[in-house]
Parts: structure tokens; C-alpha cells; sequence
């Protein structure tokens, strides 16, 4: 969907997650932008996520897009108050995954990028806190790292109004007003606000305000997060680092304890969900972490909690004007967990498909027509597990 600039002066962006706010920065810098949100920068999903920055492991298969992410964090780092922290990640190995981690280390070494595999003797000599019985070995990534998930989001906000967009943080968007074809606005629980076009970032309540006879393939699902203190505080050297036969991905915190992530499955009724870490999915943590990083024989529980996120079929977010939808609109919505990671494609993607600006990379990884059809009852498939 291309509308030439001379046809769009004002674009609407539901939700101030960092998707939308990522889409109002790039967009602002030569459109009238307003960004409305019923309830805040960053105040579900974003907020909630992990912050873990790791795009050419996801995007190993894109190149394009992996640079392009990776060098985005590194320039935005410093300004507008965010900080994006470097760190090593190692993704550990079982034996029957050896094979695919070793091809997959040669393919990414001749691509450029700083990968390589660690057998685990290699690992515990570099990180000697880690029992590696049972393990492999692991992929190290020297090119990732993590930020704080909300400074982030209101970062992007800050460059956002920096080129004049506007954010309205107390305006619930009710309805999508079309008129013979084409978007013409938005109507709010505050009255009507007219756009030329309007892009839906509202993760998983996108479907529930797209016009009749028109859907997106996803699908909510919750995920959880804990957060432990170690006998001693970590090392500044300890990595990120994700155990797939495990479910389960983990990465320091700046003073020293633990986060650690999983206990991902689709939910039905997604607004009624419990936002705290279930007692489950802690017992399998404790269980886990001891024999597997030293030092937390002891260890405390800090905090926990469970957000809900979207996901595609594919584990891709989609960015575009969804099958039959009128002209003006567009959706940016199922990261699938990624959507820190994967947010600096969101702004050139929706420059792409609302003016024909080319987005710099491929961009028809997040196209809607990927699909064959709008089918929401898919497999779901975490990224924990691939």
C-alpha cells in the first residue's frame, strides 16, 4: 500500500508501545503525527518484555534486517536519555542440535557477523559459573545485549515529539471510521480525531479494532519472567544466553542478579490473564538454575510477572495493510516476544508501505500477503523454540 506524501499530512498511531513509537519517530520527521493510548508509553507489553537485543540470531536467515537492527541500537545509544547495553550471548547446545549450530555459525562467519561455536569445555573456560554436563556446547554472539525496556520506549517517544508528534496517553481508540474505501479517522472515548491514514500498533488488541471483514493471523499469548539474587552478584562479564531444550532464555541485571524467562502458551481470554509469574513456572526455575549456573544455591527471589503478547504464525511481526483492509490503514503487530529487537524495522516498513520510501532493507518478511490465509487457530510456536 504506497499513498504518495502529498496525500498524507496526518497520520494516527494507536498504541505508544515501543512499535508505535518507533513508527511516530520515523514518521514525524516530515508528517503531523498523533499517537493515541488508553493507558501509557510502554504500559503492557513493552513494558513488561525483557529488553534482550539479539537480531542477528532471529534474523539470521536476513542479513539486512540484522544490520540494520544492530547498528540502529548502537546509534540511538546515548541519546534522548537511553542506554543500550552490550554483552556477549551464548545459546546453548544439545547434542542432536549440534549439527545445525555448527552450519549455522560457518553460514553467519561468512556473512560477516561475529559468531562463532564454543564446545562446552570452551564455555566453561569462559565462563566458568556454568555446568555444562548434558550440554554440547553453545553458539557465542558477540554482536548483542539488552536495554531497559521502558527508557526505550520513552526515548523513541522523546525523538518522536522532538519532531512534532503529539501523544495523547489517556485516549481509548473505539472505532476506525472508513469512508468509500479510505480511512478518514478514528473515534476515541474524547470525540473523533481525522487522519489520513491510521496504523494499528496495539499488539494483541489490533484485531479487536480493525473494521468488519477485516483480520490479522495472530494470536495472544502470555509469557513470564522471574527474577532471582545470586549468593554473590554477577559478574559484569556473564552473558545473556537461551537453554532451547529448556525453554527458557536468561540475561544479568545491572546490579547483579538474574532475570530469567519463560513459561510461554497461548491464552484464550487474554484480558483476564494473571500478571504474576505462576508458582509452576517458578518451581521449574529453581529447579533449573542451581545445577546449571553456580551460586544460586541459595538464591532469592527478587520478583516475577506475566505479560501477554501477539503472535504470527511464522514468529514474524506483521507490518502491513492487512487483506481487504480500506486504504490508509496498516497493522504492526505478533513480534512474537521480539518486538524490542525487531522494533527498528517498524518505522521504515511503515514509510515503505505508506509513501514508497525505500526501507533501507527487506522488508517483505513482515508483509501481510505472506500468508495464504487469515487463519488464528495456527500452532503456536514461542521463540524460545527456535
Amino acid at each position: 500500500m504506497n499513498t504518495t506524501d502529498g496525500d498524507l499530512e496526518h497520520v494516527v498511531i494507536v498504541g505508544a508501545g515501543v512499535a508505535g513509537c518507533h513508527a511516530a519517530r520515523d514518521l514525524a520527521a516530515d508528517h503531523d503525527v498523533t499517537v493515541l493510548d488508553r493507558t501509557g508509553v510502554a504500559a503492557e507489553a513493552t513494558g513488561l518484555s525483557a529488553g534482550i537485543v539479539a537480531p542477528t540470531l532471529f534474523y539470521s536467515d536476513i542479513p539486512g534486517v540484522a544490520r540494520h537492527a544492530n547498528a540502529f541500537f548502537r546509534e540511538f545509544d546515548g541519546t534522548h536519555g537511553f542506554g543500550f547495553t552490550e554483552r556477549n550471548r551464548i545459546d546453548v547446545m544439545t547434542d542432536d542440535e549440534l549439527a545445525d549450530a555448527r552450519a549455522l555459525t560457518e553460514r553467519l562467519g561468512d556473512e560477516g557477523f561475529p559468531v562463532s561455536f564454543l564446545g562446552s569445555n570452551e564455555v566453561t573456560d569462559r565462563y566458568s559459573e556454568f555446568d555444562f554436563e548434558g550440554f554440547a556446547g553453545a553458539v557465542l554472539y558477540e554482536d548483542t545485549g539488552w536495554v531497559d525496556p521502558y527508557t526505550y520506549a520513552t526515548a523513541l517517544q522523546s525523538a518522536a515529539e522532538a519532531r512534532g508528534a503529539e501523544f495523547h496517553l489517556d485516549s481509548e481508540v473505539t472505532d476506525i471510521d472508513v469512508e468509500n474505501g479510505t480511512v478518514v479517522g478514528v473515534e476515541t472515548d474524547a470525540g473523533r480525531v481525522d487522519a489520513d491514514a491510521v496504523v494499528i500498533a496495539a499488539g494483541w488488541r489490533t484485531r479487536d479494532l480493525l473494521p468488519d471483514g477485516v483480520d490479522v493471523p495472530i494470536r495472544p499469548y502470555r509469557t513470564q519472567v522471574v527474577v532471582l539474587e545470586p549468593d554473590e552478584p554477577l559478574s559484569e562479564r556473564f552473558p545473556l544466553g537461551r537453554i532451547k531444550s529448556e525453554h527458557l532464555y536468561f540475561r544479568p541485571e545491572h546490579n547483579g542478579d538474574l532475570l530469567i524467562g519463560g513459561g510461554h502458551h497461548p491464552v484464550e481470554t487474554p484480558a483476564t490473564a494473571s500478571s504474576d509469574a505462576d508458582e509452576s513456572f517458578r518451581l521449574e526455575v529453581a529447579d533449573f538454575v542451581p545445577g546449571f549456573i553456580d551460586g544460586f544455591g541459595d538464591a532469592g527471589f527478587v520478583n516475577g510477572w506475566a505479560g501477554i503478547d501477539a503472535a504470527s504464525p511464522d514468529t514474524r511481526p506483521i507490518v502491513d495493510a492487512p487483506e481487504n483492509a480500506p486504504a490508509g490503514l496498516l497493522v504492526v503487530t505478533g513480534f512474537n516476544g521480539l518486538g524490542i529487537m525487531t522494533s527498528p524495522v517498524v518505522g521504515p516498513t511503515v514509510r515503505q508501505r505508506l509513501t514508497g520510501t525505500d526501507a533501507g532493507f527487506p522488508t517483505e518478511p513482515f508483509a501481510a500477503d505472506r500468508f495464504e490465509r487469515v487463519d488464528t487457530s495456527f500452532e503456536y510456536v514461542s521463540t524460545s523454540e527456535i
